[in-house]
Parts: C-alpha cells; structure tokens; sequence
C-alpha cells in the first residue's frame, strides 16, 4: 500500500510541474486595498492559480483539524467514564451480598 501512495503522489508531483510549466504567462490581478485604491499586480498564472488551492487545502485541513480533536475530546471522555464504570464494577463483584431471602408464599 505504501508504494501505491508513492507512485500516486510522484504522478501527482509531475501533473503539477507540467501544470506550472505550461501556464507560465503573466496574468494583470487587479485588487483594492484597505483605502481602496485600485491595485494592478501581475503574476504568472500558475501562482493565480495555485495560491487560491492552497487557501482552500489550508482551509480544508483546519475545519477537519478541528473536528479531529472534538472527537479525540469526546473518546477521552467516555474512556474515562469507562474505565471510572469498570472500577465501580469491581468493588461492586468484591463486596460481600447478604443471603438470599426466600419470600414464603401462603396457598390460600
């Protein structure tokens, strides 16, 4: 399984550098700033193109990153509480029970 990951991200390494290669032609971003003003900036297309994936695979990891620890926080929990219903079952089987008693029921 190992090697099916490697060979998948050097194909994944070679799509993205044919990628940049061919879209090296620089694009005009017009932007405003916090005075907004009119900004012009010129890039290469593959940088357009790239910065805002990377924003969103940022993004992406950090929504999962968080639902990560609320369930890490949720399992802490219940192995507390486990482990907390374990102890009281053990004193419970080691403590002495009172003998059985026996209902008399009367035929009537």
């Amino acid at each position: 399984m190992p090697a099916i990951k490697l060979i998948i991200y050097f194909l994944s390494a070679i799509l993205i550098g044919s990628f940049a290669v061919q879209n090296m032609t620089s694009v005009e971003i017009n932007y405003y700033d916090f005075r907004l003003n009119l900004h012009t900036l010129e890039l290469p297309l593959v940088t357009v193109v790239m910065i805002p994936l990377g924003l969103g695979l940022l993004g992406a990891w950090c929504m999962w990153l968080s639902s990560w620890v609320k369930m890490r926080m949720v399992i802490r929990k219940q192995s507390k509480t486990i482990s907390s219903m374990e102890e009281e079952l053990e004193k419970l089987k080691n403590t002495p029970q009172l003998p059985a008693q026996v209902e008399s029921s009367t035929d009537s």
